[in-house]
C-alpha cells in the first residue's frame, strides 16, 4: 500500500517541479537584443541593436580639468579576453586626457504596469600608464544604469530612473535598477561619468567596458488589496492573468542605425512595418575656405554633434563620423523641426548653427553644416589691439617716414632743443662775466 502511494506522489512532484521551472524560465526571459554586445559593430563604434548617447559641456569649461567637464568620448568593440565578461566582445567607451559622461542605450517593447529590472556587468580603468597596469587610486568612474519607464530614448528625460553608482576600477561588477513601465516600451541606459566637479581626473586612459546586459520582467507591482474578513465568504477565484507580450511597436530610436548586415534590396524586415513619417539626414563638411558651401576638394568633418528638436522637446541627437554617409533620422512625425550643430572647441562654424525645417509624410530632407579648424592664435600686437576698451581709438602703427607718427622721433627733437638752450645759456653767462670783469678794470 505504501509503495502505491509513493508511486502516485512522485508524478505529481515531477509535474510541480516542471511547472515551477517553466514559470521561472518565462519570468527570466532576457528582453534585450544583442545583450552581450557581440559583432557586428556600427561605423561609429556601438554594438548592433544599441545606440550611443553622451553629455556635452560648454566650451568655456574645457580650459580647466577641475571643472569636471564632459567631452565626446569614443565607442569601440573590445576583444581582449580580460575585458570581456560574456561571449567574445564587450562594448568599450573611453577617452584620452578629457573627462566624459556617456554610454549606450536600447528601447524595448514591454507591458505597461509590469516591473522590469535592467542590469549590466561593467569594468573601468583610469591611469596615465597603459593597461593592464593598475588604475590610479582615487579616480572615480561613477558607473550606473537607468530606465526611462515611458521609452523616450533620451538619457536626460526627467523621468529616467537611475540606480546606485559604483566605481568598478580593475574589476568586473554588476549594477542594476528596477522600475514599473508606464507605457508599452522602456529605454535602458548604461552610464559612466569620469567628470567630477572640483577634481582633476584628466588622465591618458579613462575607459569603461559594458557586457552581459539583462532586462527581465520581475512581475506586476504589489497591490494593496485587503484580505477578506473571516465572516465573509471568500471571493470567487479571479481569472489568471497571463503575461502575453505586447507585439513590438516600431519606434524611432535616436543614434541606432540599422545593423551592418548587408541586404540585397531595400525591402524592410517583414516584422517591422515602417511608421509613416518623414526623414531628416544631416552631415558636416570641412569648409576649408569658409565660403559656406562644400566644394569638390573639401571632405567631411567628424565629431560634430547634431540635435533635432520639435517645438516642445529634444527628439534625437547624433555625432558625425567624418564620412560621406549622413546621419539619418527616420519615421519622424510631420511638423516643424530645428536641426542644430554643436562643434568641438577646435572647430569654428562657417555656416549657420541651426536650420528650421517643415517635414511632411514621405519627405526626405538633407542638411549639411560647414565648419573648419580654427586658425592659429593672433600675434601679441593683435591681442593688445583687441583688448582696447570699446570707444578708445587705437593709433596706427609707427611710420618711419613720418616725424609726426613716431614717438621715438619726437623724443630726439626735444633732446636737441634742450641742448641748444643749455649752450645758449652758457654763452650768455660767459658774456655777462666778461662784461663785469672788464668794467672793474676800467674803473
Amino acid at each position: 500500500m505504501m509503495n502505491k502511494q509513493i508511486l502516485k506522489v512522485i508524478p505529481m512532484l515531477l509535474l510541480l517541479l516542471l511547472w515551477g521551472h517553466t514559470n521561472r524560465a518565462n519570468a527570466q526571459t532576457n528582453l534585450l537584443q544583442n545583450p552581450s554586445f557581440e559583432m557586428p559593430y556600427q561605423a561609429n563604434g556601438e554594438a548592433s541593436s544599441w545606440g550611443r548617447w553622451h553629455r556635452n559641456s560648454s566650451q568655456d569649461q574645457f580650459s580647466d580639468c577641475a571643472n569636471g567637464y564632459h567631452k565626446l568620448p569614443h565607442w569601440s568593440a573590445e576583444t581582449n579576453p580580460v575585458l570581456v565578461r560574456q561571449g567574445s566582445v564587450s562594448q568599450h567607451v573611453g577617452n584620452q586626457w578629457d573627462t566624459w559622461n556617456a554610454g549606450v542605450f536600447q528601447t524595448v517593447p514591454v507591458t505597461a504596469g509590469r516591473s522590469y529590472r535592467f542590469s549590466v556587468w561593467t569594468y573601468s580603468f583610469g591611469s596615465n600608464n597603459n593597461f593592464p597596469g593598475p588604475s590610479e587610486g582615487g579616480l572615480q568612474s561613477n558607473v550606473r544604469v537607468g530606465i526611462d519607464p515611458n521609452g523616450s530614448g533620451l538619457w536626460n528625460d526627467s523621468d529616467v530612473v537611475w540606480g546606485a553608482t559604483i566605481n568598478p576600477l580593475d574589476t568586473w561588477q554588476q549594477v542594476s535598477v528596477e522600475v514599473v513601465a508606464t507605457g508599452n516600451q522602456i529605454s535602458v541606459f548604461t552610464s559612466a561619468n569620469w567628470g567630477v566637479q572640483g577634481v582633476n581626473q584628466c588622465r591618458a586612459h579613462l575607459d569603461t567596458w559594458f557586457d552581459a546586459a539583462e532586462l527581465i520582467e520581475v512581475g506586476p507591482p504589489p497591490t494593496n488589496t485587503p484580505a477578506p474578513l473571516p465572516t465573509q465568504p471568500p471571493p470567487p477565484p479571479q481569472p489568471v492573468i497571463t503575461n502575453t507580450p505586447v507585439p513590438p511597436t516600431p519606434t524611432f530610436t535616436p543614434e541606432v542605425p540599422p545593423t551592418n548586415t548587408p541586404a540585397p534590396t531595400d525591402t524592410p524586415v517583414p516584422t517591422n512595418t515602417p511608421v509613416p513619417g518623414g526623414t531628416i539626414c544631416v552631415n558636416a563638411f570641412a569648409d576649408d575656405n569658409a565660403n559656406g558651401q562644400r566644394d569638390e576638394n573639401e571632405g567631411f568633418m567628424g565629431g560634430v554633434t547634431f540635435t533635432i528638436a520639435s517645438s516642445t522637446q529634444l527628439v534625437a541627437q547624433a555625432v558625425s563620423n567624418g564620412s560621406p554617409q549622413p546621419v539619418c533620422f527616420e519615421a519622424l512625425e510631420p511638423g516643424a523641426y530645428t536641426v542644430t550643430q554643436i562643434v568641438p572647441g577646435a572647430l569654428e562654424m562657417t555656416t549657420a548653427a541651426s536650420a528650421t525645417l517643415e517635414l511632411s509624410v514621405g519627405n526626405v530632407i538633407g542638411v549639411e553644416f560647414g565648419s573648419r579648424v580654427r586658425s592659429a592664435a593672433p600675434t601679441a600686437v593683435a591681442t593688445e589691439v583687441a583688448s582696447v576698451p570699446e570707444g578708445v581709438v587705437t593709433p596706427p602703427a609707427a611710420n618711419t617716414g613720418s616725424t609726426s607718427g613716431s614717438s621715438g622721433s619726437g623724443v630726439s627733437w626735444l633732446a636737441v632743443g634742450g641742448l641748444l638752450l643749455l649752450a645758449m645759456a652758457v654763452i650768455l653767462l660767459g658774456v655777462l662775466v666778461f662784461l663785469v670783469l672788464r668794467g672793474q678794470k676800467t674803473a
